[in-house]
């Protein structure tokens, strides 16, 4: 038998094992194992990182927001993001200059701001434009939240390089057009991750639908629809009172003679249009359709062709209302030093300034001549979708805008993304509201 000081000693040992394990088993889940552990890449979903950093403050699956008091989500659109060590703000740069886009886009700014959920601590718009309904609009739509602001800036010697004049180096930016008028929830903060975790990277750019590199890697991933112009039919808008349905599910399929050649068509008389999917096919499904003209080619018929971006745009409603946005997905993409688009882009604002004097080119300056003298290359994260309504090739007059695309872009945020009514509508054209 032990002797009751030995009893003692044993006991004595019991506990201190116990308060080792104890505390092992703490260091291990709150100190030992960083965020990003699992699997190595910032998508999560049910086996994504715990809340490790959690915020007594905030909510369980929510932390702090930088140096603010919003409790933001560590979850958004599946995506347990990051944000960069050295970033003290993520802003929005808008390069702002239409108001029939803009008032669309909106809508996703809102969404995306920290104070909603999202992780854009606010929203800065360039002023690109001395047209005055744009200029009176872009008023209304500063009014309307404390978090957006404005840049004027000096478009006297052409080009885009003003823009950044005002750029700070620790803010990370993600630079938009002001045409970009569908945005995933996951598309911003995967961005950000992106950049945050590889800073190797000079600028990253989102999955965009219509642009011209991208549209190819769309083609080749099976995420593109076949639909063609609807032919000798006059377009049945709305009666008034009555919403346009965004949902492809609600058109007919495609009438028109096996030899139909859609990419010299045009709308006839400027008549507004709209697309129909081609359907009772079971091979060569596309072979018709404009995307099989489209190549890895930055100024190729992707750019060219407003046929190519009204056949993409019709096949991103397919697939969201399908639930089928995982046809887009991709990890990264690097363009070996072709020339990315810019559409949609995060960037550090050091990268910015570093990359200054800035060429009026922009696009080419930071997505060729950058990366060529940095080492550091442009790439496109894959995580998330966003949509860019067209390039001027693609506009202007029995082109694009003779679509109905637009007008389902905005019956699609009104149902599911704005909190209220649009700032500015079309069918209304309040010109002369204040």
């Amino acid at each position: 038998m032990l002797s009751l000081s030995n009893k003692h000693i044993v006991h004595a040992l019991l506990g201190a094992s116990l308060v080792f394990v104890s505390l092992l088993v703490y260091v291990w889940n709150f100190h030992l194992l960083p965020g990003d552990v699992f699997g190595g890449h910032h998508r999560g979903g049910p086996g994504g990182p715990p809340d490790f950093d959690h915020d007594d403050r905030c909510p369980r699956g929510s932390r702090r927001h930088g140096n603010t008091t919003y409790c933001v989500p560590r979850e958004i659109g599946g995506v347990w993001w990051k944000r960069p060590s050295d970033a003290t703000k993520i802003m929005g740069l808008i390069f702002y200059g239409r108001r029939s886009t803009v008032s669309i886009l909106d809508c996703y700014l809102k969404r995306n701001l920290a104070k909603n959920g999202g992780i854009l601590d606010g929203v800065i718009f360039l002023q690109r434009t001395t047209d005055a309904d744009d200029l009176k609009f872009l008023k209304k739509l500063l009014a309307s939240e404390p978090a957006y602001e404005k840049w004027e800036i000096d478009m006297s010697e052409g080009g885009f390089a003003s823009s950044y004049d005002r750029i700070q180096d620790d803010v990370m930016y993600v630079k938009m057009d002001d045409d970009i008028v569908y945005i995933e929830d996951s598309a911003i903060p995967s961005v950000v991750t992106t950049r945050a975790e590889h800073p190797e990277f000079f600028v990253v750019s989102s999955n965009v639908i219509n642009q011209p590199l991208i549209s190819w890697i769309h083609w080749n991933l099976g995420a593109v629809k076949a639909y063609l112009p609807e032919l000798n039919k006059a377009y049945p808008a709305p009666k008034p009172g009555e919403k346009l349905d965004w949902r492809p599910s609600m058109l007919p399929s495609w009438q028109g003679s096996d030899d139909f050649e859609v990419s010299e068509w045009n709308p006839p008389d400027h008549q507004k249009h709209r697309w129909l999917p081609v359907k009772g096919h079971s091979d060569h499904i596309l072979d018709r359709t404009p995307i099989v003209e489209t190549e890895y080619d930055p100024f190729g018929p992707g750019w060219k062709k407003w046929q190519v971006a009204a056949q993409e745009h019709y096949s991103l409603f397919e697939n969201i209302e399908n639930d089928n946005l995982r046809q887009y997905r991709f990890g990264t993409w690097d363009f070996q030093l072709k020339r990315m688009g810019i559409q949609f882009i995060a960037m550090m604002g050091k990268d910015i300034n570093l990359a200054k004097p800035i060429a009026a080119d922009d696009e080419h300056h930071f997505a060729v001549t950058m990366p060529e003298q940095t080492g550091r290359h442009a790439v496109a994260d894959g995580g998330g979708v966003v949509s860019h309504f067209s390039f001027g090739a693609q506009a202007g007059d029995e082109r694009i805008e003779q679509t109905d695309v637009l007008d389902r872009y905005r019956a699609y945020a009104e149902e599911y993304i704005c909190k209220g009514p649009m700032l500015w509508d079309p069918v209304l054209d309040n010109h002369d509201e204040s």
